[in-house]
Order: structure tokens, then C-alpha cells, then sequence
């Protein structure tokens, strides 16, 4: 496949799964660079902002972040978790391999689509961080070897000025 296909459908993979959190129920997951401020975040009291006393509330019912009952929603966004670059969590092999126990293990699950996109993304990802790896190493070889080539340079110069000298 040539690059330019590559990259066309890297971009339709991203286009699809950016649609797709788009259209997601907002607040399910808050994602800081495709979502704009925290939907669950605390805004201040009016009631403290006009100078009044907060009135006490009652406390919530339960906690509001219990886990989600749903064992492919809990691999979806853990999946997410390791893709994500701020993550603490941040291993994109792990990610990969969680996309991929999601699509096997619940394959017509309504996280499918974003999935296999998250999936694919990853993985050209991934052969592209191995083969910038294998690079630099390549990179790395041939400086070494053009070093040896200049100190043998330098070597079989200085022994021909020598062996000029002594005739």
C-alpha cells in the first residue's frame, strides 16, 4: 500500500472516530482537546458569586463516578486511557492489544466501529515508531563507521607524512 493510500486512510479512520465522539452522549468521557471544559466540572454557586450564603445541599445519592456496568464500555475507555499522549497510563501497545480483546470478546458491541478505528490507528502507529527505530539505529551504525573511517583516515595520513619523512 503506498503512502499516500496509508495516509488517506489513516485520515478517514480519524475523521470517523472524531464523528463518533462528536456524537457521543456529552459527558460520558471528558476529553480536554476535543470537548472544550469539563461538562461535570462544578460551576461556582450563584448564590456565593452574589454575595449571598451558600445554601448547604443535600449529598448526592451515590457516587458520580461508579464503574460503568457495561464491560466493553469499561474496555473502550480504558483503551482510551492508554492511548491517550497526557495519560499517566499512556502505553499505545496496550492500548492496541485492549482494542483488540474489546473487538473479540464483544464484536457487535456499539463501541465496535471506534474500536477498529482506534485499533488501526494504533497499529500504523506502531509499525511507524518501529520503523523510526530501526532507523535511528541504522542512523546510529553509520555514524559510528564513518567515525572509524575518519580516525583511519586521519591514521593513514599521518603514517604517510611519516613514511615521506623518513626517505
Amino acid at each position: 500500500m503506498s503512502a499516500m493510500a496509508r495516509r488517506t486512510v489513516l485520515g478517514v479512520a480519524l475523521l470517523a472516530l472524531c464523528s463518533g465522539c462528536a456524537s457521543a452522549r456529552p459527558g460520558w468521557l471528558w476529553v480536554p482537546w476535543l470537548s472544550g471544559p469539563d461538562p461535570n466540572a462544578r460551576q461556582p454557586n450563584a448564590a456565593i458569586r452574589g454575595g449571598e450564603p451558600p445554601v448547604p445541599s443535600a449529598p448526592p445519592a451515590r457516587a458520580s463516578h461508579e464503574p460503568t456496568p457495561d464491560p466493553a464500555e469499561r474496555l473502550y475507555r480504558l483503551g482510551l486511557l492508554q492511548a491517550d499522549p497526557t495519560s499517566g497510563l499512556r502505553d499505545y501497545r496496550a492500548a492496541r492489544a485492549t482494542f483488540t480483546h474489546l473487538l473479540t470478546e464483544y464484536p457487535r458491541s456499539r463501541w465496535e466501529a471506534e474500536a477498529r478505528a482506534w485499533q488501526a490507528t494504533l497499529t500504523d502507529l506502531l509499525v511507524r515508531e518501529d520503523a523510526a527505530r530501526r532507523a535511528l539505529l541504522r542512523l546510529q551504525r553509520s555514524e559510528a563507521e564513518s567515525k572509524r573511517a575518519k580516525s583511519n583516515l586521519e591514521w593513514l595520513k599521518q603514517t604517510d607524512i611519516d613514511h615521506e619523512l623518513r626517505k
